[in-house]
């Protein structure tokens, strides 16, 4: 079981909503459930859907001879002495996103763990300039974040 919530924005032109990118996506899944939550934004109205699904069977398995590679991005942005500080990071997300019981990308993926750490931010403000990481979120884990930040012993912060 997987979940992802497709955020839609009321169209003046359709007057309602465009659907078509949550279409798009469950074309191919098989949906259990679907959630909608309204909410306005900066006077726009919009929708979130959280949808609850399994991948279709056939889109679970790659093809034949091509092996399928993780985005391993990430790890270009730190150096061997970042290392200890990410793996710090990755741990506390796990044990986070247990307790939450949600998907550890929800609450931040390894890009932006990485980002973090290369960043070294020592507020929320700092914080929030991670891309990816806003004031929902660094409202939410931010506390928590800097202090693992603060447990790092004096290496510099906000590089």
């Amino acid at each position: 079981m997987l979940i992802r919530i497709v955020t839609l924005r009321f169209s003046a032109a359709l007057d309602g909503f465009d659907d078509s990118p949550l279409a798009e996506f469950i074309k191919d899944k098989s949906v259990l459930s679907l959630r909608e939550h309204f909410f306005i934004r900066n006077e726009t109205p919009y929708l979130a859907v959280v949808v609850i699904f399994e991948p279709v069977l056939e889109m679970l398995s790659p093809k034949a001879g091509t092996p399928r590679r993780r985005d391993e991005s990430w790890r270009a942005l730190l150096g061997d002495a970042d290392m200890p500080l990410f793996d710090s990071l990755r741990s506390w997300r796990g044990e986070r996103c247990k307790k939450e019981g949600i998907p550890p990308y929800v609450i931040c993926n390894n890009k932006e763990l990485a980002k973090i750490t290369a960043a070294r931010p020592q507020s929320l403000s700092g914080l929030m300039q991670i891309e990816g990481f806003g004031k929902a979120k660094a409202e939410k884990y931010g506390e928590e974040i800097l202090a693992i930040l603060k447990h790092d012993d004096g290496i510099p912060t906000d590089r």
